[in-house]
């Protein structure tokens, strides 16, 4: 593991390294009414009292929202897939991952601090297999004619979730405060590890905007996946959802001013055509690349979803949701891509699925770092119709990978049966590109 802090956020007009004193003059601004130029001159200028000012208004006061003008850049190499997505699953955070989908993957291999020395020759043997596995189907899809980077992106399947990644994180010092210390009681030792380096380059550059981190029983909650019981029946099942009179109710308020009872008896009035038109006229504007009217954010979606390691790679950078994830088990079988049965790798492919089973199930609770990009794990997930939009451009789009873009194709194709003009204008950018006038783009 390597985790280096690449840069952050200070003053450029008066100098200082540290953004403390941007938090500390911007929090004056409520009850200073000094102009916000001289109060950041201030702050840097009298660092220790600024670290102190910020103290007080985070602890004592309770305004953490200061923290946020703290902004941070981490390099993150050499950790796993698995404590990758950990990391990945807080919201307020970006971040950019070297793709198994792009690049050629070699043998790069986390060993979990915590594995014993006795399981660790048969931990790092079958993960020798399952990377020459993935090096062998490689080469037989490359032989078929499959281009390299759809071999590349079906021969990683067999990737354990032990092999390495790296990325770059940008996140504001609110949010990582939260990461560290819900990471800090994560049951592996690898994703507690991560929280520890993190913590310790931020506490030399900002120390005065990291008081709250003693783990909390919600934090140790928060990292308790929820176990399977049983196969889920399919793979996409809609749970919940609104109709049209969600979004068309709203349309007529906000266009009339009308109350919302008043708003959803013109609705319910209306025949198809006016119906129709409603929408049109609000999505007149709508570019390939705009995000839909915030009246959509008021639609909602709910689904439970069955899905392989690889398309939850996909479905985790849609992070404006709820999603409630439960462990990788192999109870829910694995995802075999098509060219690899087309190939006649299929026997191959199963085999190393087992054998990679037989060593995770001696690794007790360590277990899923031997499982693979294959094995699938269950979501409920809840998005808004806004979210929904963005989601199909870019996941029914032609460029997605294949696997969460069959998802996002039977989610999406249920809603348009729910709700047909919530959803009229909804499919990938290269699928609808020709609905929008060129004036439009």
């Amino acid at each position: 593991m390597n985790i280096q802090l690449a840069g952050y956020n200070t003053d450029v007009q008066n100098g200082g390294n540290t953004p403390e004193t941007l938090s500390a003059s911007y929090a004056r601004i409520s009850r200073d009414p000094r102009p916000i130029n001289v109060l950041r001159k201030e702050a840097a200028e009298e660092v220790e009292k600024a670290r102190a000012s910020n103290k007080c208004i985070i602890f004592d006061y309770g305004h953490g929202s200061v923290a946020e003008h703290a902004v941070f850049n981490f390099d993150i190499l050499d950790v796993s897939r698995l404590a990758a997505e950990e990391l990945q699953s807080f919201r307020l955070a970006s971040f950019t991952e070297k793709s198994q989908r792009y690049i050629r993957i070699g043998e790069d291999l986390v060993i979990p601090p915590e594995l014993s020395s006795g399981s660790q020759g048969s931990y790092s043997e079958c993960a020798s297999k399952l990377f020459q596995l993935y090096n062998r189907i490689y080469d037989s899809l490359r032989s078929s004619g499959l281009a390299p980077e759809r071999a590349k992106e079906d021969a990683r399947y067999v990737l354990p979730l032990a092999t390495s990644c790296q990325m770059g994180m940008t996140v504001n010092a609110r949010e990582l405060e939260l990461m560290v210390r819900r990471m800090s009681c994560h049951p592996f030792e690898e994703v507690r590890s991560i929280a520890a380096g993190l913590l310790e380059l931020v506490m030399e550059a900002a120390p005065s905007l990291f008081l709250f981190l003693r783990p909390t029983a919600m934090d140790t909650f928060a990292n308790s996946p929820s176990p399977i019981e049983s196969l889920p029946p399919d793979r996409v099942v809609l749970l919940d959802c609104d109709d049209d009179s969600k979004v068309g109710s709203l349309l007529i308020q906000w266009s009339r001013g009308s109350s919302l009872d008043t708003a959803a008896a013109a609705w319910s009035e209306l025949d198809g055509e006016g119906r129709e038109e409603l929408f049109m006229d609000a999505l007149s504007g709508l570019g390939i690349h705009d995000p839909l009217p915030r009246i959509w954010e008021f639609f909602r979606a709910e689904f439970q979803l069955v899905l392989s390691a690889t398309a939850y790679a996909q479905l985790k950078r849609h992070r404006l949701c709820s999603r409630l994830v439960s462990v990788y088990d192999p109870i829910l079988g694995v995802t075999v891509p098509a060219s690899i049965s087309d190939a006649g790798l299929e026997d191959d492919f199963m085999r190393g699925i087992s054998e990679a089973e037989r060593t995770a199930g001696s690794l007790a609770k360590l277990y899923p770092y031997m499982l693979t990009n294959a094995h699938r794990r269950r979501v409920v997930l809840r998005m808004n119709g806004r979210e929904l939009y963005h989601f199909s451009r870019l996941r029914e789009d032609v460029h997605a990978q294949w696997d969460i873009r069959e998802i996002a194709h039977e989610m999406m194709s249920v809603l348009k049966e729910k709700a047909p003009l919530t959803f009229i204008l909804s499919g990938g950018k290269s699928q609808v590109s020709d609905l929008f006038r060129p004036d439009m783009h």
